[in-house]
């Protein structure tokens, strides 16, 4: 590769998950000039990819995603590589209604395709015989038992791969002076650069909008990424209750929600797949997030809290009204489709789009970044820029199936959200 190349200006917008992985993989080719800009330092702190854990697994109904995560897999648990300790092999249990069978019984097909294990289907006495501490009935549920399923620390995760693209060269520039408020373009609407809170500028050849939820606060994205919010909860357990859940795999209906099993600190996080958007007359019709750091009071709405409570009472009884330690609506860029938006803007030279996770690109963050460098590179396969590319009025369709078939709920329907609720329920 030309030395000019390599040593050409390039500016990132947002240091998430996809912001991190392409910093870093360009400082791994050699890339020598390059910066992240972001309102927060290491690791982002409203970033989706900042969370205590999230879940590594191969069941995708597309072999493309059943590919890449596994070689995320690998990387993830490499005993010697950067973020070996991270790893959690605890399985996991898919559970399933009659909507979301179509994209169980596509990742199966698609497991069998690629020659991985495909997920196998267990009774709910299975389920109890094999671990006691699932003790609810599931009612309604089909069960599919996976065991390479796994969990890792995706707060740690994040923040090495960041520090370790700092330590070859990458520069971080945080506070309102990394604060991505405008994109700056020439005459020809090419991208040249991008002005922050502060007034300041950056300019460079190559300009990646990583932004996550928040892309669309700058660019016009033309209705393809949507704002959604992932309700989460933290409780505490005992040290006997820890003792009692360790070995528990993780628990994900999609229909219902999500459970980790227990840190080594106790805390068990628990996830609603009942999403919101945050529609706004001053957003010109576009969901964008609402982050606690700039709206401290805010709580998780009442309703979706219930929903919650009542779907873990079906198999963790004991658990169910359990006070949290901590909540957090957790906001991530999603596409109708379910594939992220990798591409270069169609009309503005000099600019691409890392964006798009649909609450599912985390755990490719080992090995995404090299796809993006191949984006920028114009070196991306064609088969996969086929699915990333820029595609307004894009949908869901009947191949791909969809993981989580409930409609999102705009927090302006939703009460409980703005001052904390009187009561669990």
């Amino acid at each position: 590769m030309a030395d000019a190349l390599l040593t050409e200006p390039v500016i990132i917008v947002g240091g998430g998950t996809f912001g991190t992985t392409t910093a870093f993989h360009l400082a791994k080719k050699g890339y020598t000039n390059v910066t992240v800009l972001d309102r927060f330092p290491v690791p982002s702190l409203e970033a989706a990819g900042n969370d205590i854990n999230k879940v590594v697994r191969t069941e995708y109904p597309d072999p493309l995603y059943t590919k890449l995560a596994t070689d995320a897999k690998n990387i993830w648990s490499n005993p010697n590589g950067l973020l070996s300790g991270l790893y959690h092999p605890s399985g996991w249990i898919i559970g399933a209604s009659d909507r979301s069978m179509p994209f169980v019984e596509a990742s199966i097909k698609s497991a069998k395709t690629v020659g991985t294990e495909p997920p196998k289907l267990v009774s709910t006495e299975e389920v109890h015989q094999k671990w006691p501490m699932i003790n609810g009935d599931l009612p309604g549920w089909q069960s599919y038992w996976s065991s390479g399923g796994a969990w890792v620390n995706a707060r740690e995760g994040i923040t090495r791969m960041a520090r370790k693209a700092i330590n070859s060269g990458v520069k971080y520039i945080s506070g309102d002076a990394g604060y991505v408020k405008q994109l700056l373009f020439d005459a020809n609407s090419t991208c040249i650069g991008v002005r922050s809170a502060d007034g300041s500028n950056y300019h460079g050849t190559k300009i990646v909008v990583a932004a996550g939820a928040a892309a669309g606060s700058i660019l016009d994205l033309k209705g393809q990424i949507v704002a959604k919010g992932h309700t989460i909860g933290h409780i505490q357990l005992s040290p006997e209750e820890i003792e009692r859940y360790k070995d528990m795999p993780i628990i994900d209906h999609l229909e219902g929600g999500i459970l980790f099993p227990p840190q080594e600190d106790g805390i068990m996080k628990i996830g609603a797949i009942h999403f919101v958007t945050n529609y706004a007359k001053s957003y010109h019709g576009m969901s964008l997030p609402r982050y606690r750091s700039d709206n401290p009071g805010d709580d998780i709405p009442a309703e979706i809290e219930a929903r919650l409570r009542r779907w873990m009472s079906e198999f963790v009884p004991e658990l169910a009204q359990r006070e949290w330690v901590e909540t957090r609506i957790c906001w991530d860029g999603d596409m109708p489709d379910y594939h992220f938006l990798i591409t270069p803007h169609p009309t503005h030279k000099n600019l691409s789009l890392a964006i798009g996770g649909s609450a599912h690109g985390f755990k490719f963050l080992p090995v995404l970044g090299k796809y993006i460098v191949e984006m920028m590179e114009g070196t991306l396969d064609p088969a996969i820029s086929a699915k990333w590319k820029w595609r307004p009025g894009a949908k869901l369709s009947a191949y791909e199936a969809n993981p989580h078939p409930e409609v999102p709920v705009d927090l302006s329907s939703l009460q409980g959200w703005e001052t904390p609720p009187k009561s669990l329920l």
